[in-house]
């Protein structure tokens, strides 16, 4: 075997080497040990104001123990539900603007134009909620 044939073997085992151990140092991050050792909750419910429902606006969940958050956009009936589980705990709500949104939307009257200032941040919202292991169907009353 020539010596630049060598380098060229030893440069590929390097490389493949490289690879691999890129994609062990990817995959370890991967998996479920989260979801398996925390208590988790689906999350869905109502948002009202004044009795009527909240419409044109973003119910947003930020974990008090930090970390973990989630949101869903206010349905027409004033509903929510969030795509997946959340772990369990007690958690800050506040209302925003949907994900997407028009700017008819934006100035809806029955949209975050209504929603008393203190609502649109987590900083300033005094409304909680409690997330248990299971299903969670909430009604978030705003005053």
């Amino acid at each position: 075997m020539t010596f630049s044939r060598l380098q060229n073997t030893i440069q590929a085992n390097l490389l493949q080497l490289g690879v691999a151990a890129c994609l062990i140092c990817l995959l370890s991050g991967c998996g479920g040990a989260r979801a398996e050792s925390q208590p988790m909750g689906t999350v869905s419910g109502t948002v009202t104001l004044k009795g009527q429902p909240l419409t044109d606006c973003r119910v947003n969940f930020i974990s008090q123990q930090g970390g973990s958050g989630a949101g869903g956009d206010l349905q027409p009936d004033g509903s929510f539900s969030f795509e997946g589980p959340i772990p369990t705990g007690t958690y800050s709500v506040f209302i925003t603007l949907p994900e997407i949104f028009t700017p008819a939307q934006a100035q809806s009257k029955s949209g975050l134009a209504s929603v008393p200032k203190k609502y649109h941040s987590q900083s300033t919202s005094d409304l909680t909620a409690t997330v248990t292991e299971g299903d969670n169907n909430l009604t978030l009353e705003l005053k």
